[in-house]
């Protein structure tokens, strides 16, 4: 587990981009927690850092300041290879426009990491189908994952979605 509980640990986190007058300051010594077993949101105005910060968590970007601590380990300290490896691991994404495989099911687009890590398809289809479970009107019929039943968009969260979609109006 992390230290006294946290999965995530951000303290003074900046990352900027570019030099000189071209540089962006996109994190500026964000303080951030996320406890294990607590459902946690990241909400803002879009280009307020939210993906950069996500991006600094999961290692796909190197801050340019502040303490990060992942699941009581530092990314920095990962090379390239152990980034990836502790991504496939441990960390899940969901993006803003699914970029799901249409011509998959849903539970065949969540098994895909299994096959990538290795997995037998069958059994990394069945893990997909038993962990995805609860909505079963998408994960285990063959309709393709972005409808269900009544035809709208379907999936059960978002790690990463831009507040202007949160709210009565994005319903």
């Amino acid at each position: 587990m992390g230290h006294n509980g946290l999965a995530v640990r951000c303290h003074e986190v900046r990352k900027h981009f570019g030099e000189g007058e071209a540089r962006i300051e996109a994190l500026r010594g964000v303080d951030f927690d996320a406890r294990f077993g607590e459902l946690t949101f990241l909400v803002g105005p879009s280009g307020c850092g939210k993906t950069t910060l996500i991006s600094v968590i999961a290692g796909l970007l190197d801050r340019t300041g502040g303490d990060l601590m992942v699941l009581g380990g530092r990314p920095d300290d990962l090379s390239d290879t152990g980034r990836v490896l502790f991504r496939r691991k441990h960390l899940g994404f969901v993006f803003q426009q699914y970029n799901l495989l249409p011509s998959l099911t849903a539970a065949e687009n969540v098994a895909v990491p299994l096959l990538a890590a290795g997995s037998p398809r069958r059994e990394a289809v069945s893990l997909a189908r038993s962990s995805t479970s609860r909505d079963s009107s998408s994960v285990t019929s063959p309709r393709r994952p972005w409808t269900t039943r009544t035809g709208r968009p379907s999936c059960s969260f978002w790690l990463n979605t831009p507040s202007t979609r949160i709210g009565p109006s994005s319903s």
